[in-house]
């Protein structure tokens, strides 16, 4: 890229700008980055269509603020990301993201370069932008007024436009620091689970608003058309942009089961298409007395906003519909961030659904995702591996941002087993105990105790242990235990207090306070100080936890 810059206008470096490498969103190697006439005569980028509302990215209230070049160079980049997004498909970068970009990243830093260029007393250029200028910009965030995961936020999204920059030359790279936000997702809380009552007042309101959509004819309307992807994602736990990007096609004949169905989505951002089996009802009647399933509710859509669809820009997308009302009245639009919103706010309001403290219940798609997790988790005997594979990620995902601890956990969580403190006391004078060995102590049945698998292989559910009526422990094991014990304290900080606490915090608890009690004071100071000294082999390395839950 070449830069061309007038020296009567403004105080431009001459060199090149050229971008190294076609990434996406970077410029190609004959694009001209004009400086000469600012503002530019196009002020706004065009985003395609996309699951939020914004379509326009409009600079222009940014431009003769003193830092034109800079606001130029940010359009330019966003330009490039929009146009790399359009040919794409969307697999490059989301719309959605790019808008993000805008309103968060750009909208934050604009702001700041008019500032600094007030400061200066000059134009504001483009090698202003090194270090420095990013250590005032994490000042200026600061002193905004928001919480902390608002500041990382514009933060993070006006980094990325920066990086683009970086990458096609524009700006000196390598300018930020490495954590400027320590320890701030201990002070970010992102959404949670509903709780059961909450659960519970949800499905019945949609319960009821289904009912009366069945028994309706005609196209949906937008707020209808929230109701039903508020009933699919209850029942789905999908992600709220592929739940608004679902096509038409998103349902398809089961491989295997004849009485099945897959729902197939797409997760932009981890370019990945999620597959989901699905149960498909027959009885009419169960569409009325209960939820219905998520293959009817899909067909339902399908086939009643089919005409509005089809005589609209988007005959491929399931979530079409005609405004009926005000300025936009026949317009055919797909259903956005925005009037999904509308028509939750309208769905909590028609139903008065309150939280624990009285007020209106906040509801959106990820609660309703956060939800349908939790209630798998506790469905699936408390397996986190299950769990994250149900849910289409990672364990460490599921653990970190999607499993909480349940109402009455602390009291769910005891030890069910025996604990057998005369053996060491009585060595020879009772006779042999019918158990066997494990990592952690023993077991009366590792072949059908309650969490062995059935299929004649012995549990290797080790950390399930605790709760397991099989489970049996005695003076010799001590050691053992707290060898699992040091390895649990010892992930603590790597896995994040929340995450640990929900998943081993009760096994900490239970070998405190309900197996140490149960022998000497001597015998536990001399087991746990060798256990931590120098640890059982089974329980040096924290990979055997991959299979042990």
């Amino acid at each position: 890229m070449k830069l061309i810059s007038s020296p009567e206008k403004l105080a431009v470096p001459k060199k090149k700008l050229h971008s190294t490498a076609p990434r996406p969103g970077n410029a190609a190697s004959d694009e001209v980055l004009d400086l000469m006439i600012l503002p530019p005569s196009q002020m706004v980028v065009s985003l395609p269509e996309n699951a939020s509302s914004l379509r326009n990215l409009d600079f222009s209230k940014h431009y003769g603020n003193g830092c034109d070049v800079v606001t130029y160079a940010v359009q330019m980049t966003m330009d490039r990301m929009a146009r790399s997004c359009t040919e794409s498909g969307g697999t490059t970068l989301s719309a959605a993201t790019i808008s993000s970009y805008y309103s968060i990243g750009a909208a934050a830093f604009l702001p700041f370069c008019a500032t600094m260029a007030s400061a200066l007393g000059r134009q504001l250029r483009l090698d202003d932008i090194d270090r420095q200028f990013i250590d005032h910009f994490l000042s200026y965030l600061r002193q905004l007024s928001g919480s902390l995961s608002s500041q990382k936020s514009r933060f993070t999204n006006a980094k990325s436009v920066l990086v683009a920059m970086g990458q096609s030359n524009w700006i000196i790279k390598d300018i930020f620091p490495r954590n400027p936000f320590p320890s701030s997702n201990r002070f970010m809380k992102g959404q949670t689970a509903l709780s059961e009552v909450e659960r519970r007042s949800v499905l019945q309101a949609l319960k009821t608003d289904m009912r009366a959509i069945i028994k309706g004819s005609g196209p949906l309307t937008s707020n209808e058309l929230a109701v039903c992807l508020l009933a699919i994602a209850a029942r789905t736990g999908i992600n709220p942009t592929p739940a608004l990007e679902l096509l038409v096609d998103c349902l398809q004949p089961h491989p295997i089961k004849t009485e099945r169905y897959m729902l197939v989505s797409f997760k932009r951002r981890g370019n990945a298409t999620h597959i989901q089996s699905l149960r498909r009802a027959d009885d009419i009647e169960s569409m009325v007395s209960a939820l219905p399933d998520v293959a009817r509710i899909i067909d339902l859509v399908r086939e009643r906003n089919a005409t509005p669809r089809q005589s609209s820009n988007y005959p491929n997308w399931l979530f079409v519909y005609e405004s009926r009302s005000g300025a936009s009245a026949g317009k055919k639009s797909r259903l956005a961030q925005g009037s999904l919103a509308i028509g939750i706010k309208l769905f909590i309001s028609r139903h008065q659904i309150i939280d624990a403290e009285g007020n209106p219940l906040k509801l959106n798609i990820m609660r309703l995702r956060k939800t349908f997790e939790n209630r798998l988790f506790t469905l699936s005997g408390q397996d986190p591996f299950l769990t994250a594979k149900l849910g289409g990620h990672t364990p460490k995902v599921s653990n970190n941002h999607y499993l909480e601890a349940p109402e009455g956990a602390e009291k769910d969580w005891r030890l069910m087993g025996e604990i057998r403190t005369e053996q060491l006391l009585n060595h020879g004078k009772v006779a042999s105990l019918t158990t066997q060995n494990t990592p952690i102590a023993r077991c009366r049945d590792t072949l059908n105790g309650e969490y062995a698998p059935g299929d004649g292989k012995h549990c290797q559910k080790f950390l399930a242990c605790f709760r397991c009526r099989s489970f049996v422990v005695t003076g010799d094991d001590l050691y053992r235990i707290f060898s699992l014990y040091w390895m649990l304290i010892s992930i603590r900080q790597k896995m994040g207090g929340s995450a640990w606490k929900r998943l081993y915090g009760h096994i900490i608890r239970i070998i405190d306070q309900e197996i140490a009690p149960q022998f000497a004071s001597e015998l536990i100071s001399i087991q746990r100080q060798q256990a931590k000294i120098n640890p059982h082999p089974f329980w040096r390395d924290t990979a055997w936890l991959d299979g042990t839950a």
